[in-house]
């Protein structure tokens, strides 16, 4: 049985590698002329982990990352909201880490250069499956499901990867709603992040430092400190977006979404790739090598979309609570903050990372018909 996988990012390249090993014949197709990963650091929390080892590179991946032992919230001077030690950290690590790992060995054939556009394009393609993972902007869910569209959150955000120690990682919330986050990635690299309302910044990346410089200046250790050792070439600077609604997540009978394709969401809750990561594992083990595909996608559907849907909803919404900009509801967030009990939050950010390959639920009519006799 052959599969095709549009777009050959995270999502895409743990599915090509899900499918792989239930014995799929496998084809990625890449738009851009390589498979080189941009952006910065990145957030597997536990749920992200069992699906990665479940795919055979969770050892890969804690070996190239670093994890978050302590933190929480604070006000920018320091004040502590809160203080969130998780049983289970999450490993952070840099984007193009994780993606050299999904790609080495992987059990597919990639072809960059290749751009699927419209639903003559997808129908076209020859394959018993076809599996949408083309971010955010994805041709293959805008051929079926036009209704979906791209929700502007009204911020913007900064990240980088850059050389420096940290005692722990957290997150920090100021005036007029700025937001600043970070966390090691690995001995001698932080992962940052900043947050901000408005529209993204036209200027030069030098200009943008120079903002978030102006912006942050007064904050706690260790923000002006990461601030001061990044350079202008090592910032992403993009707009915070989501989709709204979330999309269906698959169309026929040979056609399926994976990752921001179906339900991009705002970074907030640190989930997008990790429920990408969910998406591929619980599609594979729905899809064993002989599988009724349309029956299988149906089940897909029904367990996969009600659970991103809640993520995507609660990620939007700390968001908002989160960038609040005036002065008087700032200071209400923060001693919202401060006043709600750790053992609530970290019960909270549990219960998201809860989910395991073994929640997956296969029902007869997916298995094999050799495996139903």
């Amino acid at each position: 049985m052959r599969a095709i996988v549009v777009g050959g990012g995270i999502g895409g390249l743990a599915t090509a590698r899900g499918l792989g090993r239930q014995g799929w014949d496998v084809t990625v197709l890449e738009r851009r002329p390589d498979l080189s990963q941009v952006g910065a650091g990145i957030s597997l929390w536990p749920n992200a982990m069992r699906a990665l080892h479940h795919l055979g590179v969770g050892d890969a991946v804690e070996r190239a990352g670093g994890r978050i032992h302590g933190g929480g919230l604070r006000a920018w001077d320091g004040r502590p909201l809160s203080r969130v030690r998780l049983p289970e950290p999450p490993v952070v690590l840099h984007r193009a880490d994780l993606h050299e790992i999904l790609l080495d060995r992987l059990p597919a054939t990639v072809h960059t250069g290749h751009h699927v556009t419209g639903v003559a394009g997808v129908e076209a393609l020859d394959a018993d499956l076809i599996v949408g993972a083309d971010g955010i902007g994805s041709a293959v869910r805008a051929a079926y499901a036009p209704q979906v569209r791209i929700r502007d959150s009204g911020q913007v955000s900064w990240r980088a990867v850059v050389r420096g120690d940290v005692d722990g990682g957290g997150e920090t919330i100021g005036p007029k709603g700025w937001r600043f986050g970070y966390a090691p990635t690995g001995p001698g690299t932080v992962y940052w992040y900043a947050a901000a309302p408005g529209p993204p910044r036209a200027g030069a990346p030098a200009e943008q430092l120079a903002e978030l410089t102006g912006a942050l200046a007064g904050w706690h250790d260790p923000i002006p400190r990461l601030l001061a050792a990044t350079a202008p070439g090592q910032l992403s600077h993009h707009p915070l977006l989501d989709l709204h609604p979330v999309a269906p997540m698959r169309f026929g009978t040979r056609v399926a979404l994976v990752g921001d394709a179906a339900h991009a969401m705002t970074p907030n809750l640190g989930q997008g790739a990790c429920q990408a990561l969910e998406d591929a594992v619980t599609l594979a083990l729905l899809l064993p090598k002989g599988a009724p595909v349309s029956v299988a996608l149906e089940v897909y559907d029904q367990q996969r979309r009600p659970r991103v849907a809640a993520v995507a909803r609660r990620s939007w919404q700390v968001g908002r609570l989160a960038g609040a900009r005036g002065r008087l509801t700032g200071a209400m967030v923060r001693t919202l903050f401060r006043l709600t009990p750790d053992r609530v939050t970290v019960a909270a950010a549990e219960r998201v990372a809860a989910w395991t390959p073994d929640d997956v639920r296969i029902p007869a009519a997916v298995r094999p018909a050799a495996a139903r006799r």
